[in-house]
């Protein structure tokens, strides 16, 4: 389906499944059910949020009942404070993410900095957290859809969660697993995030919608994980050999170079080794 926003497109998974894809940015779900509509991860800013809206209003007039947010970052659940007659859904520790002060400064901050058409509007954004909340497990069952939603452990955040769908074959990863992404990391726990990635695999899957990116099938949620767990090593290799924390970004990256350098983001490599290494020797 075309839509009204530039390099967009909404592309049908399965019958009542979307992805909507947006090049460059942060990808977003729509799922169509009998009597109603969810989405995943509302964007960036309210007007990124009402352009989702509209596009799910070409698909159906249904109620939005549920937004679903896999994770507290901005990019993905600023746009909440648009959907004001559904329920937001996350983890716990999503929540509190969302209500940590520092942290949201932290992220206002950071969208500040990019100097985009829409990095001002995030000064006026209601930050709005989930209203309903989950610390493992939540099973919807929305038009004859089982739709499970799942916490694994720490990753990308500490509460980030994945929307499986099992009759379907596919998941909603957020942003702990890309096909041929690299995550990012200053926020996340690199050495849990290779465990949960692995909790992730074991989870009935062919096809796999990130935050960012194309749609992925499972070879890719295989890579996602050999990233990460390469990443950890070598931080672990390097905390091991004492190498401060410039030569120790420079080694980790040239070693992943060669695996992973064609990687849409590998240039914010070395930042992520960096912070890894700081990581793993307990300084981050």
């Amino acid at each position: 389906m075309t839509t009204t926003t530039p390099r967009t497109q909404v592309v049908e998974l399965a019958n009542g499944v979307f992805a909507r894809l947006h090049e460059g940015l942060t990808n977003a779900g729509i799922i169509v059910g009998d009597e109603g509509v969810i989405v995943i991860d509302s964007l960036r800013v309210p007007s990124f949020a009402r352009d989702l809206i509209g596009d799910v209003r070409r698909l159906s007039s249904k109620p939005i009942r549920y937004v679903i947010d896999t994770h507290s970052h901005w990019d993905h659940a600023w746009g909440n404070e648009e959907f004001p007659d559904s329920a937001i859904v996350g983890h716990a520790n999503c929540r509190a993410e969302m209500l940590d002060l520092e942290r949201v400064a932290w992220w206002r901050e950071r969208a500040r900095s990019q100097d985009a058409p829409w990095s001002k509007e995030v000064d006026a954004v209601r930050v709005t957290p989930p209203s309903l909340t989950f610390d493992t497990s939540l099973r919807l069952h929305f038009g004859g859809r089982e739709i499970a939603l799942r916490y694994l452990g720490r990753a990308h955040t500490s509460g980030d969660i994945y929307i499986h769908l099992p009759g379907d074959g596919l998941l909603f990863t957020g942003d702990v697993a890309q096909d041929g992404g690299v995550p990012f990391v200053l926020d996340g726990y690199v050495r849990d995030w290779v465990d949960t990635d692995a909790r992730l695999l074991e989870l009935p899957a062919e096809r796999f919608v990130s935050g960012h990116g194309p749609v992925g099938e499972r070879p890719a949620l295989v890579e996602a994980r050999a990233f990460i767990k390469a990443l950890a090593a070598g931080a672990a290799r390097t905390v091991a050999e004492g190498r401060d924390e410039a030569t120790a970004g420079r080694e980790i990256t040239a070693a992943l170079r060669e695996r992973f350098g064609g990687w849409r983001g590998f240039e914010r490599v070395e930042e992520s080794a960096r912070f890894a290494h700081r990581q793993a020797g307990g300084k981050a």
